[in-house]
C-alpha cells in the first residue's frame, strides 16, 4: 500500500481503470461508496477537495495501536488512492 502512495505523490501511478478490491467490511463497497463521492454529482475539485480531508483523517489513524483501526485506516487509504488515480490524476482538462 505504501509504494501506491509513494507511487501517487511522484506521479508514477498505474492505470486506475480497473477495479480496486476491498476486503472485511469493505468487500461489498465501491471505492467510490467509501469515500463519498458520486462523480457524476461532483466537479474533479469537489472529489479533489473530499479525498484530500479524508487522507488527512485516515493518514494519522494508520499509526494507531489499535489493530483493527490501523486496518481500517489503510484500506481507506487504498480507495482514496484508487479515486484519486481514477477522478483526479487521470482526467485532462
Amino acid at each position: 500500500m505504501f509504494k501506491k502512495l509513494i507511487n501517487w505523490f511522484s506521479g508514477n501511478q498505474k492505470d486506475a481503470s480497473s477495479p480496486s478490491s476491498m476486503g472485511g467490511i469493505f468487500g461489498k463497497m465501491t471505492p467510490e461508496s467509501l469515500c463519498g463521492i458520486d462523480p457524476s454529482k461532483m466537479t474533479r475539485e469537489e472529489i479533489k477537495n473530499v479525498l484530500a480531508q479524508l487522507y488527512k483523517r485516515h493518514n494519522q489513524a494508520t499509526g494507531s495501536l489499535n489493530p483493527e483501526l490501523r486496518e481500517e485506516a489503510e484500506q481507506m487509504l487504498e480507495a482514496i488512492v484508487h479515486c484519486r488515480e481514477k477522478y483526479v490524476d487521470s482526467v485532462t482538462p
